[in-house]
């Protein structure tokens, strides 16, 4: 994360000549230093910006599980939105994106976030070679149990530089990476075709978005919480009808009765040269080892209280 107080100056900017009344931080988890998260949020309400502005994030469950005593400062400092990437309901899934949590810390950490009146999106990530109905039954069933305010269900999108592609390269065909984007599935599971894994996320997403209209949204919490969640659901509406949402129009899914004629145009032309391929797995190796060191160093602020020494050495490792 850059130095706090020149992110603060930005938001600040915006706010005051662009009007800006809400923002993301685009960092995949922007919470793993602590203490600067902790400083950039106590920067916003010094400068008392949280009622001016309010934002989200992209985070992990084992972040918030750390944090949670934090959670109300959070809140104070204009968070409202966090997105957990819960990933997988099986905890062979979890293991296999290498998340460091266990499937029941999900559902702890979205209550203490609704607890600290912040709204949750679960983020589930599908479509690897060992999909099958059921797992997919099984992240809805997760979601449903778990109650997040919202859920999202992406697809796996194997990028050559990380880690889990090297384990999985010898399965993966498509390489027209104007199709990585998320909501096309990329691989084919085992288990059945793709245009088939489509028409089962999307009846996920009916069934967790028809229930929450009817039951949830508008009748739970505040009139800032449904205004804020009717509005969500709006805009996945808006995007349905579209067919712009999960790129629907583009693969000519109109809904299970159009599954047979789903074609997701990929450029089977498009392939990696060897010497590119080569350095891709040479940098999935670079991520590899960090992740070993980031490791490593959790260990060790672990060891550093056992052996007798107090908080103040473990404090960069945080």
């Amino acid at each position: 994360m850059r130095d706090p107080l020149k992110v603060v100056d930005e938001i600040e900017t915006l706010v005051n000549e662009q009007q800006v009344g809400f923002f993301i931080l685009a960092d995949e988890e922007p919470t793993i230093n602590r203490r600067k998260f902790i400083q950039f949020c106590e920067e916003l309400i010094k400068r008392d910006l949280p009622s001016r502005v309010e934002w989200g994030i992209n985070t992990r469950v084992t972040d918030i599980m750390r944090d949670k005593e934090l959670l109300p400062l959070y809140r104070k400092a204009g968070l409202v939105h966090v997105s957990l990437g819960t990933e997988a309901a099986a905890q062979l899934k979890l293991d296999q994106f290498n998340k460091e949590t266990r499937v029941e810390e999900n559902k702890e950490a979205i209550r203490l976030l609704r607890e600290a009146d912040i709204f949750t999106e679960a983020q589930f990530i599908v479509g690897l070679d060992n999909e099958t109905p059921e797992t997919l039954e099984e992240t809805f069933q997760m979601a449903w149990d778990w109650q997040p305010d919202l859920a999202n269900w992406a697809m796996y999108t194997p990028w050559p530089f990380t880690p889990l592609f090297q384990e999985m390269k010898d399965k993966v065909e498509i390489f027209d990476f104007s199709k990585y984007n998320f909501v096309t599935p990329i691989m084919a599971p085992d288990a059945m075709d793709r245009a088939t894994l489509l028409d089962r996320v999307m009846h996920n997403y009916r069934r967790f978005y028809s229930r929450k209209a009817l039951w949830h949204y508008p009748w739970r919490g505040t009139g800032y919480r449904r205004k804020y969640l009717l509005g969500c659901l709006k805009a996945f509406a808006k995007a349905g009808f579209a067919r712009t949402f999960y790129d629907l129009g583009k693969a000519n899914y109109w809904g299970p009765q159009s599954k047979e004629g789903v074609n997701f145009n990929f450029d089977r032309t498009r392939t990696i040269a060897p010497a590119q391929m080569d350095d891709w797995l040479s940098t999935a190796d670079i991520a590899s080892a960090k992740r070993a060191r980031k490791k490593a160093l959790d260990t060790k602020e672990l060891v550093i209280p056992a052996c007798g020494g107090g908080t103040e050495q473990a404090k960069e490792l945080l």
